[in-house]
């Protein structure tokens, strides 16, 4: 289930700030996965939540809220990590999945699956059924 509000950073090592524009009327939230929107049309390549169904691409983790929700393409940027280690959430995970690709299926869900996912980076550690660590990098999804 896609994240609408704020969660907690689980990093370590995190790195590689950049900057990117958010798209219009778009609420990016701290510490979920955010993508380049990919659509035609406006919106193409600004920033959003949404992986559009594994059609978007992979763009980093938000470090901070931005709430660009009554701005237009562009009016405000977001700081995302594009590269380190974080604990991510998804379902069914075992030790087997260390070293599997992972996919986001929604801007805080992730999974080994890449059936209409983003590929987002690797697992590197098992933590429960519901937690694993992926190292996520953005020129690994290209």
């Amino acid at each position: 289930m896609a994240a609408t509000t704020n969660q907690l950073i689980q990093a370590q090592a995190a790195g590689g700030l950049i900057g990117v524009p958010v798209a219009a009327s778009t609420t990016i939230y701290q510490g979920t996965m955010n993508f380049f929107n990919r659509t035609s049309g406006a919106q193409e390549g600004y920033l959003t939540g949404d992986d559009n169904g594994g059609a978007n691409t992979f763009a980093g983790i938000a470090r901070a809220e931005v709430d660009n929700s009554a701005g237009s393409a562009g009016d405000k940027d977001a700081e995302l990590y594009t590269e380190g280690s974080f604990v991510l959430t998804g379902s069914g995970f075992t030790q087997a999945n260390n070293g599997d690709i992972a996919y986001a299926t929604d801007n805080y869900t992730v999974t080994p699956s890449s059936g209409s996912a983003v590929r987002i980076g690797r697992f590197v550690e098992y933590i429960s059924a519901t937690r694993m660590r992926v190292k996520i990098d953005v020129q690994e999804t290209a």
